[in-house]
C-alpha cells in the first residue's frame, strides 16, 4: 500500500535559503520515459534555482538571474514539447525588479535566458500564471503568460510558433482586475486544439474568467459563492469524466470566511460548491492544485493542498464519490511558514500519478509531501 512521505531538498546553498518557490514542473525525456520533478525558487539572494531529479538522485542548480536584473516575483513553469514524441523542455517564467517578464528555458542542451519585456508604456505588477496550448495533438506547444499591469488590465505574452507577442486581454466589463486567481487549458475532444482560461478577481470581489473559444476571447463573470465574497485565489484546473471526454475548468477560491471554495463547470452549467475546511481550522494560503488519475483510462481525481491557521499542510480531495479533508501535518520538527507549489508524478506512461506538495519552512528549506507507491 502507498503512503505520504515528508523529504527535506534542503537549500539551494548552506548559506542560501529559499524565500519563495517560483513553479514546479515534470519533465520527461521521452514519452515513455518516467516524469522528473523540477522545482524552481527564489533564494535569499535573489537569485532563480531549482531542485530537479536526475532518476537517481535530487541535485540544486543555480539558474542564475537575467543580466543585470534581480528576481523579485514569480509567474509560473511549464515545459513546451516540439511534437508529440519530443523531450519536453522546462520553461520558468518571472517577473525581474524592472517589472518586466523573462523566462529561464531549456532549449535541449542548454538554458537560456530571454527578456520578455513588457506590454507597451507598462509596467506587470503580479501574474496570473503560465500554460501551453496546441493547435492539435500533432502540433508543437506554445507558451502563454498571463500577468497582471500596473493599470489594472490583464495581458498575455505568447508564442505563436515563430515569434512572441503581447495581446492586452483588458478587463470585465465595467470592472478593474484586483487580484489573481490562475490560468488552465480546456479541451473539447482529445484531438481537439487546446483553449486557455485565465482567472482573475475583481475589486467588487467576483470571480471572472478571460476564455479562448476557438476564435475569439470572451470576459464571462462567475461570480462568488452564495453570501460570501472571494478574498484570494488558490488555483484553476482541467478535470476529465474519461480519455474521451471534454475536460471540464475548475477554479479553487478562499472566501473571506477563510473556507475554500470551487466554481466549476459539470459539461453544461457553472456551479459553486463549499469546500468547508479542516476541522476546526481556518484556511491561511494554497500551495496548489493538481488532478490525480489511477490509471490513463481513469477519470482525473482534483487536489488541492492548502496552509491552515496550525501552519500544517491539508489536502482537499476527490475520491470518485465524495470530497475529503487529509491532515498532511509538517514535517519532522519543523513548521511550513510559505506556500509552495503542487504538481503529479508518473513512474511510466500506465502508472498511477503520485501528487507531491512544496513547501518552505521556518528554517527556509524547501521541503516535499508526496505519495510513494508501495
Amino acid at each position: 500500500m502507498g503512503a505520504w512521505q515528508w523529504s527535506d531538498q534542503a537549500s539551494p546553498t548552506p548559506t542560501v535559503g529559499v524565500r519563495a518557490t517560483a513553479g514546479a514542473v515534470t519533465m520527461k525525456d521521452d514519452p515513455q520515459a518516467v516524469q522528473r520533478p523540477y522545482a524552481f525558487v527564489r533564494g535569499y539572494d535573489s537569485r532563480l534555482h531549482v531542485n530537479w531529479w536526475d532518476g537517481k538522485a535530487w541535485h540544486w542548480s543555480d539558474q542564475g538571474t537575467p543580466n543585470g536584473r534581480t528576481i523579485s516575483e514569480k509567474v509560473g513553469a511549464i515545459t513546451v514539447q516540439d511534437g508529440p514524441q519530443a523531450q519536453q523542455r522546462p520553461y520558468a517564467f518571472v517577473i525581474a525588479d524592472d517589472s518586466k517578464l523573462y523566462v529561464n528555458w531549456w532549449d535541449g542542451a542548454a538554458w537560456h535566458w530571454s527578456d520578455q519585456g513588457a506590454p507597451n508604456g507598462r509596467s506587470i505588477r503580479e501574474a496570473v500564471g503560465v500554460v501551453s496550448v496546441r493547435d492539435d495533438p500533432n502540433a508543437k506547444q506554445r507558451p502563454y503568460a498571463f500577468v497582471i499591469t500596473d493599470d489594472s488590465r490583464l495581458w498575455v505574452n505568447w508564442w505563436d510558433g515563430s515569434s512572441w507577442h503581447w495581446a492586452d486581454q483588458g478587463t470585465p466589463p465595467s470592472h478593474t482586475i484586483s487580484r489573481p486567481l490562475g490560468v488552465t487549458t480546456m479541451k473539447d475532444t482529445p484531438n481537439s486544439f487546446t483553449r486557455p482560461y485565465a482567472f482573475v478577481i475583481t475589486e467588487d470581489s467576483r470571480v471572472w474568467v478571460n476564455w479562448w473559444d476557438g476564435s475569439s476571447w470572451h470576459w464571462a463573470d462567475q461570480g462568488a459563492p452564495s453570501g460570501q465574497p472571494v478574498r484570494k485565489g488558490v488555483g484553476a484546473i482541467s478535470v476529465q469524466n474519461d480519455p474521451n471526454a471534454a475536460e471540464r475548468p475548475y477554479a479553487f477560491v478562499e472566501g473571506y470566511d477563510s473556507r475554500l471554495y470551487v466554481n466549476w463547470w459539470d459539461g453544461s452549467k457553472w456551479n459553486w460548491s463549499d469546500q468547508g475546511a479542516p476541522s476546526g481550522r481556518f484556511i491561511l494560503d494554497s500551495v496548489g492544485v493538481v488532478t490525480m488519475k489511477d490509471d490513463p483510462n481513469a477519470f482525473t481525481r482534483p487536489y488541492v493542498f492548502v496552509i491552515a491557521d496550525d501552519s500544517k499542510l491539508y489536502v482537499n480531495w476527490w475520491d470518485g464519490a465524495a470530497w475529503h479533508w487529509a491532515a498532511q501535518n509538517t514535517p519532522p520538527g519543523r513548521v511550513i511558514e510559505r506556500p509552495g507549489e503542487a504538481i503529479t508524478m508518473q513512474d511510466n506512461p500506465s502508472a498511477t500519478q503520485r501528487p507531491y506538495a512544496f513547501v518552505i519552512t521556518d528554517d527556509s528549506d524547501l521541503w516535499v509531501n508526496w505519495w510513494s507507491l508501495p
